[in-house]
């Protein structure tokens, strides 16, 4: 990608960055390839800090309807005011599109509708003259609009719980009773996607494992299989790193007793040795969860102890 001048400003990158998602999610899917390029687009723009960066992250959760695509190009158009901010955004857009290796007829027509609105933006005399003068207050505006309107009303939340946030989308969309309160719901979200990090520890999540994280939430919390089903179908679409580890981490100490915490942390060890091998890498994802969810130093040996001697009975059996 070309080096971009700072000729834009915060609002604008901000705008840029949920039209460049819209862009990705045009064709009803964000495949790795363009998620990679989104971000690699979006940190390189001027201004753009981490935490826009996180908040940014809701547009890639799930779709962009058709509405939402509207409004988003829509509040995007607002902060064009000359030729260079058109240029940028169309760099960017090519760039997206063509992630894959391949630009699709949803995509093209997305593509085409976006470059006629930035050709009939650059022709407004009245826009430029707008800029010329008052182009110091454009760029210290605020990057996230103080009133709150679609997805940004909910950054909050999606930071708190990303996959209680999914769930809920999800369970408007499909016929599923729940009969648990929030607060459990919401701690079985954060453990289903602690599960699934440490089983993707190889990159890939088996079918053994999903099995495994199932039999634990049915079995052990007692929600029903087609719930467990949901929650994990859920939990394995978000894309989590250590530092989004360690939120979830937070958040479900913070939200279990301690009691609770020490009962999940022993259904996480019960996954990581479920195929009765204990590697390396296994046991450092294990201890970094450990930290991260404040188990004491005895607990942990312990546990560790226990996981060998589970290691070892399971190949006695094989």
């Amino acid at each position: 990608m070309k080096k971009r001048k700072k000729i834009d400003y915060p609002a604008f990158n901000v705008a840029l960055g949920k039209t460049l998602a819209a862009a990705a999610w045009s064709d009803g899917d964000l495949n790795r390839m363009e998620m990679n390029c989104l971000q690699s687009i979006i940190l390189q723009l001027p201004y753009i800090t981490f935490e826009d960066w996180r908040r940014l992250k809701i547009y890639l959760a799930y779709p962009i309807t058709e509405p939402e695509q509207d409004a988003i190009v829509e509040d995007f158009i607002d902060k064009v005011y000359h030729k260079g901010h058109s240029s940028v955004a169309w760099q960017a857009i090519v760039e997206i599109l063509r992630a894959d290796g391949e630009v699709n007829e949803d995509e093209i027509k997305f593509a085409k509708e976006m470059e006629q609105a930035l050709e009939k933006n650059d022709a407004s005399f009245l826009r430029k003259l707008k800029f010329f003068f008052l182009s110091n207050s454009i760029k210290n505006q605020n990057a996230w609009n103080t009133k709150k309107e679609g997805r940004d009303r909910f950054i909050h939340e999606f930071f708190e719980n990303p996959i209680y946030f999914l769930f809920r989308k999800a369970i408007l969309e499909e016929n599923i009773e729940v009969f648990l309160n929030k607060p459990e719901l919401q701690k079985i979200c954060l453990l289903a996607a602690i599960l699934c990090y440490v089983a993707n520890e190889d990159g890939k999540i088996d079918l053994c494992e999903i099995e495994c994280i199932h039999g634990l939430l049915v079995s052990e919390i007692g929600i029903s299989p087609e719930l467990a089903h949901l929650i994990i179908r859920i939990a394995t679409k978000i894309d989590i790193n250590e530092f989004k580890l360690r939120e979830l981490c937070s958040s479900l100490s913070d939200s279990a007793k301690e009691e609770e915490t020490l009962t999940y942390f022993s259904f996480i060890s019960r996954l990581v040795v479920f195929d009765n091998e204990i590697t390396v890498k296994e046991l450092e994802i294990l201890r970094t969860v450990a930290l991260y969810l404040n188990i004491s130093k005895s607990i942990w040996r312990t546990t560790l102890l226990n996981t060998k001697k589970m290691e070892e009975a399971g190949k006695k059996k094989d």
